[in-house]
């Protein structure tokens, strides 16, 4: 094997390794369509109250209006697509941009 088909081939693993987690969790959400209605009421009992608290710390002491602006939107962004009845697709993947921005929201504002 000449080194441009080794070259090929590591890309290929590499890009296949990358994709495999995002793949992961699609095959996850279509598993578990049948309980979509169940799941969203709990990501968005989840998704705000972690929003609640990202939003509890940005405004604790000197108010930090990006932390605050980024809980409020992000919450109710999740939320109105929750309630809106968009794909179950949509509604998993808006709660893990939301939950984990302000779980790093949250890192970051204890470091303050």
């Amino acid at each position: 094997m000449n080194t441009v088909q080794q070259l090929t081939v590591n890309n290929t693993t590499s890009k296949t390794l990358n994709l495999n987690f995002i793949s992961a969790i699609n095959k996850r959400i279509k598993a578990e369509e049948k309980n979509a209605i169940g799941l969203s009421v709990i990501l968005i009992m989840a998704g705000t109250m972690i929003a609640s608290v990202t939003a509890a710390l940005a405004a604790h002491g000197e108010i930090n209006m990006f932390f605050l602006m980024f809980a409020c939107i992000s919450a109710m962004g999740a939320n109105a697509i929750a309630i809106s009845q968009r794909s179950f697709k949509t509604i998993v993947w808006a709660f893990i941009i939301n939950i984990l921005g302000n779980i790093l929201s949250i890192i970051y504002l204890l470091t303050l």
